[in-house]
C-alpha cells in the first residue's frame, strides 16, 4: 500500500490500520481499545478506514508481526502492551509504516500516555492520611511500563513518608482473579492481616476482595482495597470497587487520530498525549480520615 493508493477514485482517503497485542492475561483491555478506534473510524465521515487486529505470543516477540517489516499488510499500526524487550527492538529497528505506543513512554515514536506516576502518588497519598501501617500492594508479573510507572509512584511516596509508622509489602501475582485471591489467602494463612491492598489491577483486586470475604474480614472497615483500570465489573463487586479511572476508549480514540495524522503525513514531528488519571471512590474505600 504505497502513498499513492491511500485516495480513491471519489476522493476519499482509504486506510488500514492494525491494533497490534500480545497474547497476555491483559485480554480485557482490548475490547476498550477497539470501542475507542472505532469511534474514532467512526467519526471520520470522509476516510474510508480499517481496522486490523495482530497479535503475537511473547514467547517470539513482536518481529512476528509481518506488517511492520512491510507495508503492503496495512499503512500504520497502533501497538499497545509490548514488552522491555519488544521496545529495545522497535527503538533499534524502524518500522516501515507509521506508529503510535499505547500508554508508554518514547522519544523515538509517537505516544498516548497516562500519568501513571502521578496516580500512585495519590493513592498512596490516600492510604497516609488514613493512617494505615500495614499495607500490601498487588504487582501483576507482567512487563508494563505503565505498570512500573504506578507502582514506582505508590513505593516513593510511601518512602518519602517521615510522619507515619507506614509499613509495606510488595508481592507480585498473576495478571488474573486467580492471582489476587491466592495472594492475599496466602498472607491470611501467615496471620499477616493488612489494613490495606493496593492492586494494580481490577482483576487482581477482585480476587483480594474475593479473599478477604471468604475470611470475614469487613471491607472497608478492616481493611481498605483499591485497584487500577476502571473496568466495567468493578461497579459491580461487593462492595463496589475503589478504582483508579484509566479512560482507555478517550486514550484509543486520540490514538487512532494520531496515527492517521501520521500516514497522512509521515514527517511530522512527534506527537505525545498525556491523560490525566482520577481516583474514583466506591465502597472499598473510607473517606480521608479528619
Amino acid at each position: 500500500m504505497s502513498a499513492r493508493n491511500l485516495r480513491g477514485s471519489d476522493n476519499t482517503t482509504k486506510l488500514t490500520i492494525a491494533l497490534i497485542w500480545p497474547i497476555d492475561t491483559r485480554v480485557s483491555l482490548v475490547g476498550r481499545i477497539l470501542t475507542g478506534i472505532q469511534k474514532y473510524i467512526a467519526s471520520q465521515n470522509n476516510n474510508e478506514i480499517k481496522l486490523l487486529v495482530e497479535t503475537f505470543s511473547n514467547e517470539h516477540g513482536i518481529t512476528q508481526v509481518k506488517g511492520l517489516k512491510t507495508s503492503n499488510l496495512f499503512n500504520g499500526a497502533i501497538i499497545a502492551n509490548t514488552t522491555e524487550k519488544d521496545e529495545e527492538l522497535l527503538n533499534n529497528f524502524i518500522p516501515d509504516i507509521p506508529i503510535v505506543l499505547f500508554n508508554r513512554f518514547s522519544s523515538v515514536y509517537s505516544v498516548i500516555h497516562a500519568k501513571n506516576y502521578e496516580a500512585g502518588k495519590e493513592v498512596a497519598e490516600h492510604f497516609i492520611k488514613n493512617k494505615h501501617q500495614k499495607v500490601i500492594i498487588l504487582v501483576p508479573d507482567v512487563s508494563s511500563q505503565a505498570l512500573e510507572s504506578g507502582l514506582a509512584g505508590i513505593t516513593e511516596r510511601f518512602d518519602g513518608e517521615q510522619s507515619t509508622s507506614i509499613k509495606y509489602l510488595k508481592r507480585y501475582c498473576s495478571y488474573t482473579e486467580q492471582g489476587g485471591y491466592e495472594s492475599i489467602q496466602s498472607l491470611l494463612s501467615e496471620k499477616y492481616i493488612p489494613t490495606a491492598i493496593i492492586c494494580l489491577s481490577d482483576h487482581v483486586a477482585l480476587g483480594a476482595l474475593s479473599a478477604l470475604n471468604d475470611e470475614g474480614i469487613t471491607v472497608p472497615d478492616d481493611c481498605e482495597i483499591i485497584g487500577f483500570d476502571n473496568q466495567e465489573f468493578s461497579k459491580f463487586t461487593n462492595p463496589k470497587l475503589s478504582t483508579v479511572n484509566l479512560p482507555v476508549e478517550d486514550m484509543a480514540y486520540n490514538a487512532g487520530e494520531m496515527l492517521v495524522k501520521k500516514i497522512v503525513n509521515p514527517y511530522s514531528s512527534i506527537d505525545i498525549d498525556t491523560f490525566d488519571l482520577s481516583i474514583i471512590h466506591r465502597g472499598t474505600t473510607k473517606p480521608i480520615e479528619k
